[in-house]
């Protein structure tokens, strides 16, 4: 019998089988002998073995139609499933591009999200660096200027008493003071003689060398002022210097930070679209492996029922021709 495929609104009635039909020729056969007394026997038979020629051949168009259908339903699926498993093998082709690429991907975001939480380690740490660096600096500004108004302010009292006569300066913790600046400033040595000699001498105000000592008193007094100036703008342009480092710093904080903030979530994001594409890929393993087993299975039967039919319309042609071949006997 003609297996009646789904989809192809195959009629529901079944074809006769030949065996059938080979038992209702010999009932006709056995009925003509059995009625050889009944007028014109012979004829009767002949009539009734036309009509079973008449039935086998509607049956056999019946067969057709229905194989047909099924033939319609085997080719159909097999075009469906042929397209699918070409689909399914594109896919994966391009999957097994699109995971490796986007892999990459990943690797490079987070190597560039590690060089921006490097970047901003080093801005945090030059900060911390130059923040300690002018501490040391400020520090030594403050001592050198304490040091220069404390030596200047010395030197002031010794010129007003040297000016004034008072002869018995030269014994003050000052007048001392101004003995250890002769070391420190940068003045002729027959100058720094010169002081030294006169108030290691205790003289006063009145001798010659009174106004020669208030002179290179002052122009020490004056060099220290210009040293005072100078440490005070280099104070200032190494505070400055510092503050336009510590901006330029925390503006490439802030950028490293929008930075790591972006590439977290572009790695996050790569991470959950590479499980996506892996996920896609088994299940397209997976549909491609059960499209080529039905596309091997779907073969197999039409073919086995393409030969089946093949066989039951040679049977069927050889009863024809039977009958026929009967009907010329009789």
């Amino acid at each position: 019998q003609i297996w009646q495929p789904a989809g192809c609104s195959c009629p529901s009635t079944q074809p006769v089988g030949l065996s059938d039909t080979m038992r209702c020729t010999a009932f006709v056969v056995f009925t003509a002998a059995a009625s050889s007394t009944e007028k014109n026997p012979i004829r009767r038979v002949v009539s009734l073995m036309q009509n079973m020629q008449k039935k086998i051949e509607a049956e056999a168009e019946r067969d057709d139609e229905l194989f047909a259908k099924f033939q319609c339903y085997c080719d159909k699926n097999s075009a469906l499933t042929s397209e699918s498993i070409k689909t399914g093998k594109a896919k994966i082709e391009q999957l097994e591009s699109d995971i490796p690429e986007e892999q990459a991907q990943r690797s490079q975001t987070i190597t560039e999200l590690q060089q921006h939480k490097d970047d901003r380690a080093a801005a945090n740490q030059a900060i911390e660096d130059g923040t300690s660096q002018r501490k040391k600096e400020n520090k030594a500004f403050e001592e050198e200027a304490a040091d220069i108004k404390a030596n200047t302010a010395a030197i002031g009292q010794a010129v007003q008493a040297i000016e004034k006569g008072m002869t018995g300066f030269m014994q003050t913790a000052q007048a001392k003071t101004v003995l250890a600046v002769l070391d420190k400033v940068d003045v002729m040595e027959d100058d720094k003689a010169a002081v030294k000699a006169f108030f290691q001498s205790g003289s006063s105000a009145d001798t010659p060398m009174s106004g020669e000592i208030v002179g290179i008193l002052k122009t020490m007094s004056d060099e220290m002022n210009k040293r005072l100036d100078e440490i005070s703008h280099n104070e200032q342009e190494a505070l400055s210097n510092f503050n336009g480092l510590v901006a330029a710093k925390n503006k490439e904080i802030r950028a490293a930070q929008d930075a790591i903030e972006e590439k977290t979530e572009r790695a996050g994001q790569l991470a959950v679209h590479i499980t996506v594409l892996k996920n896609d890929l088994d299940e397209t393993k997976s549909t491609l492996e059960e499209d080529e087993g039905y596309s091997a299975e779907l073969a197999k039967n039409c073919e086995t029922k393409a030969k089946e039919y093949e066989e039951i319309k040679k049977t069927r042609a050889e009863e024809l021709l039977a009958l026929a071949d009967t009907i010329k006997v009789l």
